[in-house]
């Protein structure tokens, strides 16, 4: 009897672990804890940049000092690895992104829908590579919250803009201070 019930533990405890294995692996994925990445990003409403946000609360490693960055640097496995996202940078400060709004550190949600230049706004999101700014963003306008940061030097712009319209790209003072941060 001993040695069906040993075996049957063996499948069931290594079944567990390749369970638990294959659910931990996202904290291995880029960025993981003590990775430090940065991205520069702006916020662009329909034809005007707004300001930074200034806010520097960071309770899992996601953040901003105020300078028109995003410092990425997980503390915990709730910001690395696939949970790297926009949508944890803006809750880092008290705000949130969906696929329709945003609110700023000031507390003003921005939505959706407005007239910009006679055509509804859109809520869009780029990704443009900081180190090649000739190359097309990729632009987003679904999942929101969820965009993940890839690697270190992205740029983002967060824009209200009409849909025929690219959001542009983060403006130069952001990409320059790329280069000077440690």
């Amino acid at each position: 009897m001993g040695f069906p019930v040993m075996v049957a533990l063996v499948v069931v405890l290594g079944a567990l672990l390749v369970f638990w294995a294959r659910t931990d692996r996202e904290a291995t994925s880029a960025p993981r804890v003590g990775d430090h990445w940065h991205s520069a990003y702006d916020v662009y409403v329909c034809d005007t940049f707004r300001s930074k946000i200034v806010l520097e609360t960071d309770p899992n490693g996601i953040h901003s000092h105020g300078d028109g960055l995003i410092h990425i640097h997980p503390f915990n496995k709730l910001a690395s690895g696939r949970d790297a996202v926009l949508g944890e940078f803006f809750a880092a400060f008290g705000g949130f992104i969906d696929d329709q709004s945003f609110m700023l550190d000031t507390g003003e949600t921005v939505v959706e829908g407005f007239d910009c230049g006679g055509e509804q706004a859109v809520l869009k999101v780029a990704r443009f590579d900081a180190d090649d700014m000739e190359r097309d963003p990729e632009v987003l306008t679904e999942n929101l919250a969820s965009v993940r940061f890839l690697k270190d030097r992205e740029a983002f712009t967060i824009a209200l803009v009409p849909a025929d319209m690219e959001p542009p790209a983060p403006r130069s003072e952001r990409l320059t201070f790329l280069d000077v941060v440690n």
